[in-house]
């Protein structure tokens, strides 16, 4: 069963993934940042936290180096 997201969640995947996207320098629309949200997605659905957790958690979860922009 898919877990339910709250519109509160729902922002702060979003501000988590803007972030994440802007320090790693990658596009919001390519595969890295695909890769990216699922990873959150996997994450906020083993426990619901805020933006700065989602990012910490995150920490070892690195960009492709051939996706990257320049």
């Amino acid at each position: 069963m898919r877990q339910a997201y709250s519109p509160h969640d729902v922002d702060v995947m979003r501000g988590a993934l803007d972030i994440w996207c802007a320090l790693h320098n990658v596009g919001k629309d390519g595969a890295e940042a695909n890769r990216a949200a699922r990873r959150i997605l996997d994450l906020m659905g083993q426990k619901k936290c805020s933006c700065d957790e989602l990012l910490a958690r995150m920490g070892d979860f690195t960009p492709d180096p051939h996706h990257r922009h320049s």
